[in-house]
């Protein structure tokens, strides 16, 4: 056994699935498939119950989880102890994101950082913002992006950016304008009752986005208020298209539509009394050391958000 097979073991035990381990560590289900045999072969013994839904360990399995955590680490650690002497800052870094952050965040960041430290990679992982947590909570990646705090025991979070969340609607749609402040340039403000009777798509129940919108929703009214929602849709851009081709409205990230709503493909509205505002933030475990690149990562990240003055952190 090698420390290439016991990653794929700890991934495989982790997600307790051949396919979704595969995609994780960006390796085919067959390649996976074929260590794990190998392992149990050169053990002698099942390490995965493979009756179940989802894939159990066996007591061989449980044990071996145990010392294979042990021995990754203690194998990035020699690593991290290595780099951190001749302050080396390269290799790959594994962040996770969510949806907006990872698509209008993250890519002017990854290029700054990597002007500054040419040696690096990057693998980003896009995940609801529940998934994201999930990662830096089991350790699967340290630094996450999402669009709500890590209230989790044992995470931290920093504040990175404030978001605006505005209602969209097919081009050609026009909506009754109230008088209103509006968040932006251009952005008329509706109101929420004249568009009950219309379709609604939202993202699944892990998005942040979607978080955001249904606790407005049961902040601000009294009585209940009921969508016709016609689509559950994960995929950002997805949504965007299926808006822009009428399948009904939604609510998304301001960042995320500028350039449709400039080109008028899509219509944007603030919803009265409705405030929908969320932040970014950056997610990672309060005691865990970070590795040279990480930390290098989490530093570079603060200073690269700094110059808005909205950095805050607990």
């Amino acid at each position: 056994m090698d420390f290439h097979q016991l990653k794929i073991f700890v991934e495989v035990a982790r997600q307790k699935n051949f396919s979704r381990a595969a995609e994780s560590i960006f390796l085919s289900q067959p390649t996976v498939s074929a260590h794990i045999k190998a392992l149990e072969d050169e053990i002698g013994s099942p390490l995965f119950d493979r009756s179940q839904r989802e894939l159990q360990l066996t007591g061989s399995g449980r044990i071996l989880f145990k010392y294979a955590c042990e021995l990754l680490e203690i194998k990035e650690k020699a690593l991290w102890a290595i780099q951190e002497e001749h302050r080396i800052v390269k290799g790959n870094l594994q962040i996770a994101a969510s949806s907006v952050p990872g698509a209008y965040l993250l890519p002017g960041l990854l290029y700054s950082f990597r002007r500054r430290y040419p040696g690096v990679t990057f693998s980003v992982p896009f995940r609801d913002t529940k998934q994201v947590i999930d990662s830096i909570q089991d350790y699967t990646c340290d630094l996450g992006f999402t669009g709500e705090p890590g209230n989790q025991e044992g995470l931290g979070h920093i504040m990175l950016v404030e978001d605006d969340l505005i209602l969209i609607a097919p081009s050609g749609t026009n909506l009754p304008i109230v008088d209103s402040p509006s968040p932006g340039p251009g952005i008329p403000t509706t109101e929420l009752k004249y568009c009950l009777e219309m379709p609604f798509i939202l993202r699944e129940p892990g998005s942040a986005t979607r978080q955001v919108f249904e606790n407005a929703l049961k902040k601000h009214f009294r009585q209940s208020v009921i969508l016709n929602v016609t689509s559950y849709i994960e995929s950002q851009e997805a949504i965007k298209e299926a808006v822009k081709k009428g399948l009904g409205l939604t609510v998304i990230s301001m960042m995320a539509v500028r350039e449709e709503l400039k080109a008028k493909l899509l219509e944007g509205y603030k919803l009265r009394d409705l405030p929908l505002k969320r932040n970014f933030y950056l997610v990672y475990r309060k005691k865990r050391i970070l590795p040279p690149l990480s930390r290098a990562f989490f530093e570079f990240t603060l200073e690269y958000f700094q110059k808005s003055g909205e950095v805050t952190g607990t």
